[in-house]
């Protein structure tokens, strides 16, 4: 009896077993999940973090998003700033800077007031500011900064207003814009062009706007790589920062009247680009 009774245990040890593998078995490579693009992890992160910042905000409330904000993160305890980043948020421009790589930023959108914060996206980043009390370097802050960018999040702390000094323009990324530059100012039929205003757009999109040698303006869409669009501009059609300054690509200087400067414009090398035209009065 006891012989059978271990033959049967054993069946059954065996049966499970075999059932067991059969359920560990990995799924098909047409049944297994794909690994999320940036879009879906940044799709996610933004409706978690919206959600979490309430409703629409009260005028009390909206009042204390609303001016510029500068922010930062990623400098640890010991003060490395590796993998360090500063976000300065204007009202007609963002710029993200990382450590060792190069800015980034665009034209905010319209603001997102809520309860508990403020949600604008700005080009490529999506930036959330919190009233929540955060310690940078020993100094605590009133505000807690995220930033979400080619999905990945980033956390600091943030304060209202920028620190005087050189404030950011559309032309401080302008070497990450150069390639769109240089590929409407190909399309132009009046040379020189100057270029008054350019950004990344979403899907990889850049916007230039240029003003041709004859006096005539032009919107320019390059999708990649192309221009998909270059169509006459209204003379009341400007952009906030539009102008301030001009870049004009190519090594002849141009001539500095009243009221401007002229500067080279260089890449992050020293290698000259173009110039600055910028308005001194």
């Amino acid at each position: 009896m006891r012989t059978l009774i271990r033959g049967a245990l054993i069946g059954l040890m065996l049966s499970a077993a075999a059932l067991s593998a059969c359920q560990r078995q990995a799924p098909s490579s047409d049944e297994a999940p794909g690994v999320p693009s940036n879009a879906e992890r940044e799709a996610q992160i933004a409706a978690e973090t919206l959600a979490a910042l309430g409703g629409p905000a009260n005028a009390e409330q909206r009042a204390a998003y609303e001016g510029e904000f500068q922010a930062s993160g990623g400098i640890d305890a010991l003060g490395s700033a590796e993998g360090a980043w500063e976000l300065t948020l204007l009202n007609d421009y963002a710029q993200f800077t990382r450590t060792g790589l190069s800015e980034d930023g665009g034209i905010p959108g319209e603001r997102d007031y809520r309860e508990r914060g403020m949600r604008v996206v700005a080009g490529p980043l999506t930036i959330t500011i919190s009233q929540q009390p955060c310690t940078a370097s020993g100094v605590e802050l009133p505000y807690t900064a995220n930033i979400l960018f080619e999905g990945v999040p980033y956390q600091g702390c943030a304060r209202r207003g920028v620190i005087e000094g050189e404030r950011p323009t559309w032309a401080s990324v302008l070497p990450e814009l150069m390639p769109a530059i240089n590929t409407c100012a190909q399309r132009a039929t009046s040379r020189p062009v100057r270029v008054t205003f350019a950004s990344s757009l979403d899907e990889g999109e850049v916007l230039v706007r240029v003003r041709e040698a004859n006096g005539s303006r032009r919107e320019c869409i390059v999708t990649n790589g192309e221009v998909s669009v270059y169509e006459p501009l209204s003379d009341d059609d400007r952009r906030n920062g539009e102008g301030d300054p001009e870049f004009q690509p190519g090594g002849s200087r141009p001539a500095a009247r009243n009221c401007r400067t002229v500067e080279a414009a260089t890449d992050r090398g020293g290698a000259q680009l173009g110039w600055l035209i910028r308005s001194s009065c």
